[in-house]
């Protein structure tokens, strides 16, 4: 009896439990006689004790709920007892996967100590090789040091030679943009000679006829000529006042009484420097 109790305490006290709850239901269903007061007539006595009779429907569904209860135990103990033999499995299957690995890797610890040795054999082989290949191309870096310096001497003699060809190139082409720079500054002199002497024959010409207003003294006009290829006046105007009218106007009158202004002939090449002009007249 103690070793169900052990084995299904849960039970054990429900069925306590279910006892206690009928002894209750039986106090509370009997009929107490009623205490009576001093000088009261007497009551008659009751026919009989009125006892309610247990609820059996009560009683039986405690004991389901106890029957339920203990379903739910054993349904609880076969669950527990097939993820027992759950995990036992599990266990007995990883057991089985790392022998399985272990066996892998003892398989791939000989094959890699096997490649080893071979790749140890492979790069002794190649060291015997590239040092053989060294010793080649040393010799032949050396040849090719050898060749080089002797392209490199001839090289540089031929740049000498053409480096001194070049110098003499450079001091001829330097003598003759000398002799061409110092031929255009004789042109240039020569040709500025030629206009300065024309430019003082036009300015010759105005002057002889240019008649001075009377009290003109310390008076200064600049005039702008238009000439023609012909010597002709094309046009004067006054750019730069003398600040006294019949001053300016005996300057232009000049001008007018001069024309045909003496101008270069077309061969010379000068008429460009004179088709407009400045003079400046001071008195």
């Amino acid at each position: 009896m103690w070793q169900a109790i052990r084995q299904h305490p849960w039970a054990a006290v429900l069925a306590v439990l279910a006892h206690v709850a009928l002894i209750a239901i039986l106090v509370v269903s009997f009929t107490w006689p009623e205490a009576k007061a001093p000088g009261t007539p007497a009551k008659a006595p009751p026919e009989a004790v009125s006892v309610t009779a247990v609820d059996e429907r009560q009683v039986e569904r405690e004991l389901e709920k106890i029957k339920a209860a203990e379903r739910r135990r054993q349904e609880a103990a076969r669950k527990a007892r097939e993820a027992r033999q759950r995990e036992e499995k599990r266990l007995a299957e990883l057991r089985r996967k790392r022998q399985l690995e272990e066996k892998k890797r003892k398989e791939a610890e000989r094959k890699r100590k096997a490649k080893e040795a071979a790749e140890r054999k492979r790069r002794a082989e190649a060291e015997r090789k590239r040092r053989l290949e060294e010793q080649k191309r040393r010799e032949a870096e050396r040849k090719r040091r050898e060749e080089e310096k002797r392209l490199a001497e001839r090289k540089r003699q031929e740049e000498e030679k053409a480096r001194q060809a070049e110098i003499a190139r450079q001091e001829a082409e330097l003598q003759r943009q000398i002799e061409a720079r110092r031929q255009a500054a004789a042109r240039r002199a020569a040709r500025q000679k030629a206009v300065d002497e024309w430019s003082t024959k036009i300015r010759q010409a105005i002057t002889n006829r240019w008649v001075f207003p009377p009290g003109a003294k310390n008076l200064q006009t600049e005039v702008r000529i238009r000439l023609l290829p012909d010597g002709d006046v094309l046009d004067v105007k006054i750019i730069r006042s003398s600040g006294d009218v019949a001053f300016d106007g005996s300057v232009e009158r000049a001008i007018s009484k001069a024309k045909p202004l003496p101008v270069p002939p077309p061969e010379t090449g000068l008429f460009d420097e004179f088709r407009e002009m400045r003079l400046v007249f001071s008195r």
